[in-house]
């Protein structure tokens, strides 16, 4: 899975993780349980496909040294 997505994909889904943590952060109180329940479930997908890459990528680091 991956390796279907580029190295700009993974910065910008890691950079949209932590833009969303950051609302999270700053308006706690503001946030209803479905917001909570869908910005959890956002993070959980970005961030799965950026540790997908990094742990792929160091893999393959890891193969050619």
């Amino acid at each position: 899975m991956a390796s279907e997505i580029t190295l700009e994909e993974v910065a910008l889904r890691a950079h949209q993780a932590e833009i969303i943590c950051s609302m999270m952060e700053v308006y706690p109180n503001q946030l209803v349980d479905s917001e909570i329940t869908a910005m959890a479930t956002l993070l959980r997908h970005l961030t799965g496909d950026v540790t997908a890459y990094l742990i792929e990528a160091m893999a393959t680091k890891d193969g050619n040294q």
